[in-house]
């Protein structure tokens, strides 16, 4: 497959620093990553972390497996590998994953992922599980966490029910952090780039006694002024003051039993969204009008225990987590300054989780693995909001405020089972199902003056639902890997929240049912790994956001949709200095029944046979990595990522559109056994794109995304 033809942008308007300086270190990174890229050196092996393409292990089935032998679509990246491509986050990761998109703008209070073309609506629930070294982060606003000490970053497309129960009927997030040893270790990085943006990482670990007591502890702090002009205001926008740490103590009580505590903290300060009208935005990407200052503070706050016992023939594992979230946000949603147009919101948001799973799992049988669980989760969730509307310049009422507080529990139970049985010595059965209960709670004061209509309502529902898996897997005598499978997914129905209809302030639940056939292989003397698979997801009784006539928003299941394609990730290990990292993936998602009414015309619409939302039909990555020896015990890195995004819409009526664009990444850097420089720049081509786009009416709002960065990091370890 070969990439579109990259175009050379216009240069965006904007007053970003184009001094001759910033343009001579983007010359001398492009240039020198394109010797590298076409100058092949013979050097020793260095002292970096290698990807071994033969034992890529990962945890996706809730057990260590090699990812060549599992039966389903995964993705593993690993902490190198996110170091090279300077990822910090969940939305940098996107752009390196087949079919993962995810759906951010504004702070950190908002990140929606799509996985295969299947997203959350507009603040309602996720639907992936995210997890943190197996504890589930049940809230999609704490997702957008600090990737800082990562072992690996695990990705399972498909619905998950069987073993992650709800709010997994698009795929999992895993994020493995790494745990302290008996070597101690120090590393530390400090970035800096062109708009005088600060990032600084640091992580060590070290034995507190001579064989079982080790610690671990991480921390990462992120300062901006933002490179955004509120020219209205005559202020810098989009600053960041972040920080975030995560202690952890490994104990090895003896030989069979571990424990592992482990306790984080982020306090994340900042602007809100930087939206603005569509075409003021692209002429100007790097200023906002807003009349309104907002803010996106976030506070968290997370304590897990997790007790791993290692049996003589059954194998135990306990992990127990409470996480507590506070937000408070603000904005300027009319995101201008108009006279008689003025639309503003204060949300101030708590949310505490407590999780407990139990496990025991099979060994010494390599024809028959069973593994069952029980798990139990419970959350609450208080928020008050304030909306602040004047719509007089459209002849639609003078000053009204809206105030709304709204309280949720949630809970759940579960017990769940997984079998794989080897029917021949290349034939493998796998099944499992999983029992999952839930029950939701809430109460709703919604002062609607706006609309001179006042809601109270307080009730519960429960939900129980049986999530099967089934797979059929063939080994070759190669070792290839071929298999089939089918799986269901399901997010609970619950109270919406939003802006409820008072008749019907409830929605039901959504299913996914996917089908797949995938195929795994080690070419090239293993040096080559290739993982290919097709997919078909029917999406029923779709959650989706629906208008009524008197413009109130709410949440309803109106919508069925079908999800097809195809996903290729491949990692070529050309030798010790040279690997390739290549991921595509190609989807037709499309509503086969949604009818509504349309957000921006408020006239009734029929959306079958429209593009999903936020769904890209085709994306591609190609990384190039290269490691050669200088001498003097000294050696160059160069990296290339080249990013392709393909055209999405970013809603229903598919009137809103975002056209494909490319994201070039490149680095260069020395390394010495102790220290590295890295240059790099991110987005090279200066490429405009939106990050969303929404219209309720009044016009079409944007948020750009990033421009061309140019910043320089160094790092220690020992």
């Amino acid at each position: 497959m070969s990439f579109p033809h990259l175009p050379v942008p216009a240069s965006r308007n904007s007053t970003w620093p184009k001094s001759k300086i910033a343009k001579s270190i983007f010359a001398i990174l492009s240039y020198s990553a394109m010797f590298s890229a076409t100058h092949l050196a013979t050097a020793d092996e260095v002292e970096i972390e290698q990807v071994d393409l033969e034992r890529i292990l990962v945890t996706s089935e809730k057990r260590t497996a090699n990812i060549m032998e599992v039966a389903s679509s995964v993705s593993a990246l690993f902490g190198q590998e996110l170091v090279d491509s300077e990822v910090n986050s969940i939305t940098d990761l996107s752009h390196l994953i087949p079919s993962l998109h995810v759906f951010s703008w504004g702070g950190r209070r908002d990140s929606n992922v799509f996985i295969r073309g299947i997203g959350p609506g507009l603040f309602t629930e996720p639907t992936i599980g995210f997890y943190v070294d197996g504890v589930n982060y049940g809230n999609n606003s704490i997702f957008d966490l600090e990737l800082v000490d990562i072992e690996r970053v695990e990705i399972l497309r498909g619905p998950q029910g069987t073993l992650y129960g709800g709010n997994s009927l698009s795929g999992v997030i895993n994020i493995v952090t790494k745990q302290p040893d008996e070597m101690s270790e120090f590393k530390a990085a400090l970035s800096y780039d062109e708009f005088n943006s600060k990032r600084l990482k640091l992580a060590m670990s070290s034995p507190l006694n001579e064989d079982n007591l080790f610690l671990g502890f991480s921390v990462s702090a992120h300062h901006s002024n933002g490179h955004i002009k509120n020219v209205h205001l005559n202020k810098d926008f989009g600053a960041r003051n972040d920080v975030s740490a995560r202690a952890n103590l490994r104990w090895l009580v003896n030989d069979n039993i571990e424990a592992k505590f482990v306790a984080d903290f982020e306090r994340f300060k900042g602007d809100s969204y930087a939206m603005g009208p569509l075409e003021q935005i692209k002429e100007n990407p790097d200023q906002v009008q807003h009349d309104f200052e907002g803010i996106d503070d976030r506070d968290s706050l997370g304590l897990s225990a997790t007790i791993d016992v290692n049996g003589e023939n059954v194998d135990f594992i306990s992990i127990t987590s409470w996480r507590d979230w506070e937000n408070d946000n603000s904005a300027d949603q009319d995101t201008g300054h108009m006279a008689g147009y003025e639309f503003t919101s204060s949300t101030k948001e708590e949310f505490d989780q407590f999780s407990q799973d139990f496990r025991w799992s099979s060994k010494g049988n390599s024809a028959f693995y069973w593994l069952t669980g029980l798990y139990a989760y419970k959350s609450e969730t208080t928020s008050n909001t304030h909306n602040f509307q004047d719509f007089s310049a459209f002849g639609m009422g003078g000053a009204i405020s809206d105030y709304s507080i709204t309280t949720k529990d949630d809970s759940a139970l579960a017990a769940f089972g997984q079998i794989d049985y080897s029917l021949t010595e290349q034939i493998t059965l796998t099944s499992g199902a999983r029992l999952h209960k839930e029950k939701r709670k809430a109460y709703l004061d919604l002062d609607f003056y706006s609309q001179g209509t006042i809601v109270e309502y307080s009730g519960d529902k429960s939900f129980s639902e049986v999530l099967p898996k089934i797979a059929l897997s063939y080994q070759t005598k190669n070792d290839d890997l071929i298999y089939g499978s089918y799986s269901k997914g399901y997010r609970a129905g619950g109270f919406d929240t939003l802006y409820p209809n008072q008749s019907k302030p409830t929605f039901e639940p959504e299913y996914s049912h996917n089908y797949e056939l995938g195929y795994k292989a080690l070419l090239l003397d293993n040096s080559l790994s290739l993982s290919l698979a097709a997919f078909y997801i029917q999406l029923k009784e779709q959650q989706v956001q629906q208008l009524l006539q008197n413009a109130t928003i709410i949440t309803d299941n109106a919508g069925k949709s079908e999800s097809q394609g195809i996903e290729l990730e491949s990692r070529f290990k050309i030798n010790t200095d040279w690997s390739l990292l290549f991921s595509t993936s190609y989807i037709a998602a499309k509503y086969k029944e949604y009818n509504s009414i349309n957000f921006a015309t408020f006239m009734p619409e029929d959306y079958s046979d429209n593009d999903l939302p936020n769904t890209p039909k085709l994306s591609a990555n190609l990384s190039i990595n290269h490691r050669g020896d200088l001498g003097n015990n000294l050696t160059l890195l160069a990296q290339i990522d080249n990013i392709y995004m393909g055209e999405h819409y970013f809603d229903a009526a598919n009137t809103m559109k975002q056209p494909a664009y490319h994201l070039l990444n490149v680095k260069i850097g020395i390394e010495a056994q102790s220290w590295y420089t890295h240059l790099w720049v991110k987005n090279a081509l200066d490429e405009y794109y939106s990050k969303v786009e929404f219209n309720f009416g009044f016009g079409v709002s944007t948020e750009a995304g990033n421009p061309r960065t140019i910043g320089i990091t160094v790092g220690t370890s020992f």
